[in-house]
């Protein structure tokens, strides 16, 4: 049942979190869900150690780095297995670390507020240790500064105490690790065979299998670079490496931009003047050569593939029929994190030109203008979704430009991290009652507080809804519900966002009721809550003015 009207269309993405909407049903139980098990813990580890050593890495000030590509690889799993953190750390790139950096000191201050763990990232992984034997790497350089590390042999043992076990079944609730104690993984590769033993609880799970990529049976790998004379394992050119062998793309040294701007608002307009030949050319290496940060260098060394890619979509329609005109760029420019800049479209104008038809695009920070030739004028505004877009936009709304090359240049990877640690810090300063019920499923906090007034049965009442901070123009209000023998239904419409509201169920403690459904032979099927006592509804939707209405079930 929605807590929508019936004609009402589906939630749109990016609406209410998930875990706030009625589940479905457990999933049913697949063959080799053990399997799945090992790959979630496998990769868990690998992003809790990568944010451990990425967060220590703000204390070191060396360069860093090994002497060979293959030197980086052992080191990396040496230090791993000595939970040295500063020397992971030291081993990444560090044109990929600087933005997750700042990223974990804010969601660290996150956790702080929902009455998280008071311990570091590094000391939660205390509970995890590692054993790494019989070793074998080769190492192959594919292009300038970039080297494919193959793992030809190794035997890698992962054990994780019941605490970290608990962490990481909060972290990834679906995992199926919940309850299980400490969990023992064996992951042995030779070659392009790997296998591996699972023991979690009283559960056990071994198997093994080859890894094929593009079609060819390989050993796993991972990718070195250099970087200022020193190699480094890389997180971000080993994911790239494995997509593009997957897809037969071709690598090719990146090379050095020779292109740089004197300041951020050049560096905005250049990025667009950039990506308007990408899109007009089907050529990656125009917006490639206007971007700073480690995104570049990945376009540039893997721009054939691309390309290919970009010319043989006919869904994307780029290449020569195209032309597109950046005829005019105004922009704002506030300073940023780590002497980075943030930069707002002011206006910006462009000329588009297809199959011999023309059309110009207006934007002025508010509101997009199309014309085209013999159509009608067509557009929309960001303030046409009330406020709530419109502070949204607000926070979220501009690029970062990074110092580089002397000069500045636009980061999509900066301009991604700065959103999530701005979103991050919003949240962080939510009330802690709902910050509680949205991470942790708890609803006890909110179930406590005061209603602000009382539903019974086919009845209806007005709420008020406050924003819960300056950005997030959104919030909850609990009311109270009148108890029945019989099912009953509830629904919501906001003013402001009449879709966008969803209303959980909870009795005094809390705990969520969810929505049941009996047949009579007389009546047929009724679906509705079971509220026989005390019961609170708590309505989440945009900041305004919210009406619930209860009915029958």
């Amino acid at each position: 049942m929605s807590h929508v009207p019936p004609s009402a269309p589906p939630y749109p993405t990016g609406g209410l979190p998930p875990q706030w909407q009625s589940p479905s049903g457990p999933p049913p139980r697949r063959r080799g869900r053990a399997a799945a098990k090992v790959l979630i813990v496998l990769v868990v580890i690998a992003l809790l150690t990568t944010a451990g050593f990425v967060a220590n890495r703000l204390l070191v000030n060396a360069v860093g780095g090994a002497t060979s590509a293959t030197a980086s690889v052992q080191r990396f799993f040496d230090a791993l297995e000595d939970k040295d953190w500063t020397a992971l750390g030291l081993l990444l790139p560090p044109d990929e670390t600087l933005q997750v950096a700042g990223l974990l000191r804010d969601t660290a201050d996150l956790q702080g507020s929902i009455g998280g763990s008071a311990d570091s990232m590094t000391d939660q992984l205390d509970g995890v240790n590692i054993d790494v034997s019989d070793l074998s790497l080769s190492s192959d350089e594919i292009a300038q500064d970039l080297s494919k590390v193959t793992i030809e042999q190794a035997t890698i043992v992962i054990e994780i105490d019941e605490k970290t076990t608990e962490s990481l079944a909060d972290l990834i609730p679906d995992a199926g690790i919940e309850g299980l104690g400490s969990i023992g993984v064996t992951v042995s590769i030779d070659g392009p065979e790997v296998s591996y033993e699972y023991r979690g609880g009283s559960e056990r799970d071994s198997g093994s299998e080859s890894v094929v990529i593009g079609g060819d049976a390989q050993p796993p790998f991972l990718m070195s670079v250099r970087r200022g004379g020193g190699w480094f394992v890389s997180p971000m050119f080993t994911g790239a490496q494995y997509l593009a062998e997957e897809s037969g793309w071709e690598t090719a040294d990146s090379g050095e931009s020779d292109v740089t701007f004197d300041s951020p608002d050049e560096a905005a307009a250049g990025f667009v003047e950039g990506l308007a030949e990408t899109i007009a050319t089907a050529d990656i290496g125009y917006v490639a050569d206007a971007m700073g940060g480690v995104e570049a260098r990945l376009l540039r060394t893997y721009a054939a593939g691309i390309n290919a890619e970009l010319e043989s979509d006919p869904d994307l329609g780029l290449g020569a029929d195209v032309q597109i005109t950046v005829r005019d760029t105004d922009f704002d420019v506030t300073p940023g994190e780590n002497r980075q800049a943030r930069i707002k479209i002011s206006h910006i104008g462009l000329e588009l030109g297809a199959d011999g038809r023309r059309s110009t695009i207006d934007f002025d920070g508010d509101c997009v203008r199309f014309v085209a030739d013999d159509e009608p004028d067509e557009g929309g505004c960001i303030s046409d979704g009330g406020e709530f877009a419109s502070r949204l936009y607000r926070s979220l709304g501009h690029l970062v430009a990074i110092p580089q090359d002397g000069g500045w240049k636009v980061s999509p990877v900066a301009t991604y991290f700065d959103w999530m640690g701005i979103a991050v810090r919003e949240l962080a300063g939510v009330d802690a009652d709902l910050l509680t019920a949205v991470v942790h499923m708890d609803f006890s906090r909110l179930a406590a507080r005061e209603p602000v007034g009382r539903i019974g049965v086919s009845d209806e009442i007005t709420v008020q809804i406050a924003p819960v901070s300056s950005a997030i123009y959104a919030g909850v209000s609990v009311i109270e519900a009148e108890p029945s023998a019989d099912l009953v239904d509830y629904s919501c419409t906001s003013d402001n966002a009449p879709y966008f509201c969803e209303i959980v169920v909870v009795d005094a403690e809390g705990r969520r009721i969810e929505m049941e459904s009996n047949y009579d032979v007389g009546d047929g099927y009724r679906s509705g809550y079971a509220v026989p006592g005390p019961t609170r509804l708590l309505v989440a939707g945009v900041a305004g003015t919210v009406v619930v209405e209860s009915a029958p079930g």
